[in-house]
C-alpha cells in the first residue's frame, strides 16, 4: 500500500551543463538530468511533433549557439531551434545528454571487488 499523503521522501530536479565533444568543442548545454521516463519515450518515438516538444523540456538552455552567419540560435525551448540547428549537432545533443542520464545509476551500482594477488 503506497501513501497518498505526500509525507514521503520528494525527488529532486537534477539538472547538469554538459560539453559536446570533438566537432562541437566549446558548445555545452544544460540538461534536465533526471527528467521522466516519457520525455526520453516522446524523443524516440518517430513522431517529430511529439519529440520536438520533449526535446523543449529536456534541453533547458545553450551557452548562446550562434549559427553558421553567426546569428543566435534561438532558446531551446522555442521550437524553431530544433528547426534551425544541424541535425548532426541535434544528435550530438541527444547522445551527450543520455550519456550524462547514466552517470548516476553507474555511480551507485555496485562495483566488483578486485582480488588481491599475492
Amino acid at each position: 500500500m503506497s501513501e497518498t499523503n505526500g509525507s514521503g521522501p520528494r525527488i529532486q530536479r537534477r539538472e547538469a551543463w554538459v560539453e559536446l565533444p570533438n566537432e562541437y568543442e566549446g558548445f555545452k548545454f544544460k540538461i534536465w538530468v533526471n527528467a521522466p521516463t516519457k520525455l526520453w519515450l516522446d524523443i524516440g518515438s518517430g513522431d517529430e511533433v511529439v519529440a520536438a516538444a520533449a526535446a523543449q523540456k529536456l534541453v533547458l538552455d545553450t551557452n548562446g549557439w550562434l549559427d553558421f552567419d553567426g546569428q543566435p540560435y534561438p532558446p531551446p525551448s522555442n521550437p524553431a531551434f530544433w528547426e534551425e540547428i544541424p541535425t548532426e549537432l541535434a544528435g550530438c545533443v541527444f547522445a551527450a545528454a543520455q550519456k550524462e542520464m547514466g552517470r548516476l545509476p553507474n555511480l551507485i551500482a555496485p562495483q566488483r571487488r578486485r582480488s588481491k594477488s599475492g
